[in-house]
């Protein structure tokens, strides 16, 4: 039915644009008269600083706009289920500006405003940068703050590490208990679609041909063939099992036999094997730096008095399990007396017997 209202429609269409185009001229050029007028009325609407739209003349203003904004933020904070991960946010911002204050880290009003011109300048100048706080509802003081914070957060962190270096046994110790964490290969490959074409690539390359023109010439890997088939380094989880188990037991610059994956055949070529601490002395600094910056946040949350729903919660659940455990104990305790005086009773009633 659909289908048949679609022509008629725009049978319709044409011939009224037809029956439009017969009007004498004196029609015409009324419409266009008038519609030169609504033009001309439109044009002269302009919308205020406290004005974000005009609707027949009624205006909708900036503050029914962020009205609506904070709604619908709240609605979709709501849908997501951010109430919790907000108030670990902000639990985590006052444990920290507290412990900023305790051990007298100071984050300077000139920091801050430095730091404000910088936003400045790359929101593109003042006016750009003001209109983003009004189209995102957020007060020049609010922005301030969320400015003082980060600075907070940074100058907090660079006293922590200033104050818990990261040692060399530290280092090597996380090497030798992570090392195939650490192992890397830096590989070229050359992908073609059947096994002929890639033994027959593999007997030019052990008579001397150059790996990385043929990888131009051949590999369906666009990507890295323009590179002459270089992969870069990776480490092991980060290619497909084949290809990972063939790279990992190669030799730098050995060459493998065709290797199928789902992807085709690869032949692979070992540029270098990156598993020493030297090359890996870097990562493992960093990673030794973020996790005791962590395990220091967590301590600061542990040894402070924090309530919120979620601890209420969990201190909730944990005094029903101690509830039930209680309950259950006083069962057994029940249910043994009750064993106790049944064997009683048996032994008496044999005596009487007896």
């Amino acid at each position: 039915m659909k289908n048949k209202i679609i022509p008629v429609m725009l049978m319709a269409s044409l011939l009224f644009a037809g029956c439009s185009s017969n009007n004498n001229s004196d029609k015409a050029d009324t419409n266009k008269t008038e519609q030169t007028a609504q033009a001309d009325k439109k044009s002269s609407e302009k919308l205020d600083d406290k004005t974000v739209a005009i609707v027949d003349g009624e205006k909708i203003s900036k503050d029914d706009y962020k009205s609506e904004l904070s709604f619908y933020a709240s609605m979709l904070a709501s849908q997501q289920q951010l109430k919790n991960s907000i108030v670990t946010m902000m639990v985590q911002d006052k444990l920290i500006a507290n412990d900023i204050k305790k051990n007298d880290i100071k984050v300077d009003d000139k920091e801050v405003e430095d730091a404000l011109m910088q936003s400045v300048q790359n929101f593109g100048g003042q006016e750009n940068f003001d209109k983003t706080l009004d189209d995102y509802n957020m007060e020049l003081d609010k922005f301030k703050e969320t400015l003082k914070k980060d600075l907070m957060y940074k100058k907090h962190r660079e006293w922590f590490d200033e104050n818990n270096k990261v040692t060399d046994d530290e280092i090597k110790k996380y090497f030798e208990d992570n090392k195939d964490e650490f192992a890397k290969v830096d590989a070229s490959h050359i992908l073609v679609e059947d096994e002929q074409t890639a033994n027959d690539i593999k007997a030019r390359l052990d008579n001397g041909e150059d790996f990385a023109s043929l990888a131009k010439e051949y590999s369906k890997d666009t990507a890295s063939a323009q590179n002459g088939g270089a992969l870069g380094a990776f480490a092991k989880g980060q290619m497909v099992k084949e290809f990972e188990d063939a790279a990992f037991s190669m030799k730098e610059g050995e060459i493998s036999a065709p290797v199928k994956s789902q992807f085709g055949y690869h032949i692979i070529k070992v540029n270098s094997i990156k598993d020493s601490f030297e090359d890996s002395k870097e990562e493992i600094t960093k990673k030794i730096k973020d996790q005791k910056y962590a395990d220091y946040i967590k301590k600061l949350h542990e040894e402070s008095n924090v309530v919120t729903d979620q601890t209420t919660d969990e201190a909730t659940d944990e005094d029903n399990k101690e509830s039930e455990t209680e309950i259950k104990t006083e069962d057994n305790k029940a249910e043994s007396n009750d064993q106790d005086a049944k064997e009683n009773n048996d032994e008496e009633s044999k005596g009487d017997n007896k």
